[in-house]
């Protein structure tokens, strides 16, 4: 299944004309449109205090990202309700929530995202992580779950809490693979507690 969607997802990056491997590229008219051409560690960047991320392609078809994620950054839990996204992982190593299933991915994953159902990455490694992504179709939008987060109280990695989550659920936290059981405040914030 990893084969089909990595293939996948370097037709949809053929199908627009991305190359990543051509020196120093320069916009070449073709018969389909314009050649673009982007090289990944041109435009590597990280930021200490947010995820960084980066649209070096959008056409009238899709749009391509490039996420740069510090250890312990999170990309939070969100959907996209009429696009499908698909995510390979270029470095690094963290926990990948989709719906309401997690799984650990690392360099040469991927995943997909499809439209409608949320999403979100955990680096829960101690090294960078660098994530492309493929979003089609157009137009792009973007809703964040609420109250999705929790933060472990074993090491205070920030968690993403699976969508239709219950009191009582137990998590794993990603970096300290402490077991934590679920409950919810007073106020309906999500509280846990390590098993």
């Amino acid at each position: 299944m990893k084969k089909i969607l990595f293939v996948t997802m370097i037709a949809l990056l053929l199908l627009s004309s991305v190359s990543f491997a051509q020196e120093n590229p320069a916009p070449a008219p073709t018969k389909q449109g314009v050649l673009q051409s982007v090289n990944l560690n041109d435009i590597k960047e990280f930021d200490k205090k947010d995820i960084l991320k980066k649209v070096p392609l959008d056409t009238e078809k899709l749009v391509f990202n490039i996420y740069f994620l510090e250890p312990r950054q999170i990309l939070n839990f969100h959907k996209h309700p009429a696009t499908d996204e698909l995510f390979y992982i270029v470095e690094g190593r963290g926990q990948f929530t989709l719906g309401n299933n997690q799984i650990m991915v690392d360099s040469g994953s991927v995943v997909y995202g499809p439209e409608n159902v949320f999403h979100g990455v955990v680096n829960s490694s101690n090294k960078r992580m660098v994530m492309l992504s493929v979003q089609a179709p157009k137009p792009v939008k973007m809703v964040y779950a609420e109250n999705a987060n929790i933060d472990c109280p074993v090491c205070g990695q920030e968690n993403i809490i699976p969508d239709g989550a219950k009191e009582g659920d137990v998590i794993v936290c990603p970096r300290c693979h402490a077991k934590l059981k679920l409950s919810k405040s007073s106020d309906g914030k999500w509280i846990a507690t390590q098993l």
